[in-house]
């Protein structure tokens, strides 16, 4: 499925490089949920975490045709070749590309990145007409028996190889439209600004009324969404923000951040934006005169 002579992933590569958490979330019936194992014992289950919540390190895109497989690998196609296909006995099937550099989600991140990667699954999507309401934190197990897997290259992407002419230069913004890792972007965002300001009114608390106080205002995100995500990746989003605040807040550093963002609101206006403020409101006051005199 590469070209002659590229180097095809293995079962062992995937399970030993690809495979990122240390415990992942497994199961063999997704109706029954999903806990953490060891790794050992992660790997003998259907599906499997292929990311562990602070570092996305591939993009798995779930392709809800019986001809998954063509999809993913025919020849002309908008989008590079996947590392691996997962499919079942249907023909469905999962398609993950592995990432040379894994993007970061907890609250640490710069948001640039992980809004890019949103763009780019966005993208694989639409190649492949690959189902919306995916999660995208379980996968089926690609070294599992019970799916047929076809490996391609062994070497991992860069984020910016796997733009396709389906990426999307600007996602959805309202929340119900959020899709696939959009939702995780979407929650992180809108849960992240709240729980700055926030804080100052929970800050004599403990550590664990804070945690579940921003895991509510998480959870309210994710009933909004049409599609909502998984409680544990609700919960692992607000474990992320909650600690993170808590961690690295205190009086003075509450005070530093809101002063920045005083002082970034309050910068002067510059003598272009005083003209074409100006402009623009003689424009709106010529439009009213105009109308105030053919109405009277």
């Amino acid at each position: 499925m590469t070209s002659s002579g590229a180097a095809v992933l293995t079962g062992n590569q995937w399970a030993d490089d690809v495979l990122l958490p240390h415990r992942p979330h497994a199961t063999n019936d997704l109706a029954r949920g999903q806990y953490r194992h060891s790794r050992e014992r992660a790997l003998t289950m259907r599906y499997i975490e292929h990311s562990p919540h602070a570092l996305l390190g591939s993009i798995v895109v779930d392709c809800d045709h019986p001809d998954a497989a063509m999809r993913a690998f025919e020849r002309p196609r908008d989008h590079p070749t996947p590392n691996w296909v997962a499919q079942s006995p249907s023909g469905r099937a999962h398609l993950g590309w592995w990432l040379a550099a894994p993007v970061c989600r907890t609250d640490s991140a710069r948001l640039q990145p992980l809004r890019f990667a949103q763009r780019v699954e966005a993208g694989l999507r639409a190649c492949v007409d690959g189902d919306f309401a995916y999660g995208g934190q379980l996968t089926k197990n690609p070294i599992h028996p019970h799916w047929e897997t076809i490996y391609g290259p062994a070497d991992p992407y860069e984020l910016r190889d796997l733009v396709t002419i389906h990426t999307p230069r600007q996602m959805p913004r309202r929340v119900d439209r959020a899709a696939g890792l959009g939702r995780n972007v979407t929650m992180f965002d809108d849960a992240r600004k709240w729980a700055y300001p926030q804080w100052w009114h929970h800050r004599e608390g403990t550590a664990g009324d804070w945690e579940r106080t921003v895991l509510q205002r998480c959870h309210a995100v994710n009933t909004e969404f049409a599609a909502p995500l998984p409680f544990v990746e609700v919960r692992a989003t607000a474990q992320s923000i909650a600690r993170w605040i808590w961690r690295n807040f205190d009086e003075d550093a509450y005070r530093a951040r809101q002063a920045a963002l005083g002082a970034k609101g309050g910068k002067a206006v510059t003598p272009a934006k005083v003209e074409a403020n100006r402009k623009r409101a003689t424009k709106i006051d010529r439009t009213l005169a105009l109308e105030l005199a053919n109405g009277s």
